[in-house]
This record gives C-alpha cells, structure tokens and sequence, in this order.
C-alpha cells in the first residue's frame, strides 16, 4: 500500500492553505466547521455554536482504506469518507476566530495525518438558514480511496479488521450510536451495523 503519514509541516501548509481558500476572512469572521463521523461527540476544540447541517449532493460511505487506526497494512480496514451522492446529515460547529487556526490545527493532526481527504468549503442548509461550511471530501487521488468496494467486503473488513485504535466494528457502531444520540439517524449505517454484528456473532458461534 503506497502511501505515507504527513509531517507536522505538511499539515500545517495543507491548513495555511484551506484557511486562505475560505470564503470569508476567518481572522475576522468565526468559521463554521461540518463533521459527519469521529467528531460528533468530544471535537477536540470548544465550539461557539453547534447545528444540525445538511449537505444536498453528498454522502458518507466507508471508502477509505485504513492501515493504521482501525487496520494494518496487511488487514487494512475502512474509513468514511464523503463522495458524491444523495445527502449527508452532520453537526456544524462554529469556531471563533480568535481561536480558528490553533483549533482546526488538532483537527488536522487527527484527520489529515493518512491521505484520506481533501478540505472543502461547502454550502450546508441548517436550521437557522444556511451556511459555508468546513468539511473533509473523500481525496479522489488517494492510494487509500476504494471506490467500487462491494457490500459484503465492505461487510468482512468492518467485521475483523483492528488497528491502533481498536477494531473497526467498534468505529462503525460508535459512529452510529453518536449519529443517533445527536438526532440524526443513518438508516444506512444502521443497516451495516447489524449485519457486521451478526457476522461477528456468528464467528463467535464457531468458535
């Protein structure tokens, strides 16, 4: 698998460089921030705000090879990732700007570290109108980006791989359970949790 970790001066360009692609001035606006996975619940940073926030036009799926946090390099397992598609509910977080940088930096050293994404500005509908928002796209580039994984692979790899930070069965339905808690159910997601534990279950039986 031909990929590599990015240094700390690789993130901190990449950041320089989304920051000075936003839309507004975010030294002088606060900057809106949309996550649909890992970040529901504990973002490492104090938001100003949170909504929920729809992006039309996108979705989540499990696309993204993962050989480090929930895989190895030999079993590497699955990351979500955003393409193209119907729609993805997730919660946007408004970030002062006084502190925008210093905060989207320990986003970077968590999300940006494998070559999984590419940082988007977005337009996302919420409650209260609509906004711009920051958000990570699915790298279409990557050496890690699986496009055409059919579901029951998909199905085997969330149900036996684990890497650094546990197996991946437990990301997928602590994904579930943070989307649910938040109000915002993936039926789909739903739908993959109970077929991975029902392979899991079943291994166990023969065992």
């Amino acid at each position: 698998m031909n990929y590599h970790l990015r240094t700390q001066a690789e993130l901190d360009a990449s950041l320089d460089q989304v920051l000075a692609a936003a839309p507004h001035d975010v030294t002088r606006s606060d900057s809106w921030l949309l996550v649909y996975g890992s970040m529901l619940e504990e973002p490492p940073f104090s938001p100003e705000d949170r909504r929920p926030a729809t992006l039309e036009g996108w979705e989540r799926v499990f696309c993204l090879a993962d050989p480090k946090m929930r895989g190895t390099g030999r079993r590497p397992g699955l990351c979500l990732g955003l393409v193209r598609g119907h729609r993805c509910r997730g919660l946007a977080y408004r970030l002062a700007a006084r502190t925008v940088r210093e905060d989207l930096r320990r986003v970077w050293e968590r999300e940006m570290l494998l070559p999984f994404y590419v940082p988007c500005w977005l337009e996302a509908r919420t409650p209260r109108g609509l906004i711009t928002a920051l958000t990570f796209c699915t790298d279409p580039d990557s050496p890690l980006y699986e496009p055409s994984l059919s579901e029951p692979a998909m199905i085997e790899r969330l149900a036996r791989c684990e890497g650094e930070n546990g197996s991946n069965a437990e990301y997928l339905d602590e994904t579930v359970r943070q989307l649910a808690e938040v109000g915002l159910p993936d039926t789909g997601l739903d739908h993959l949790a109970e077929r991975v534990r029902a392979v899991r279950a079943a291994r166990l039986e023969l065992r």
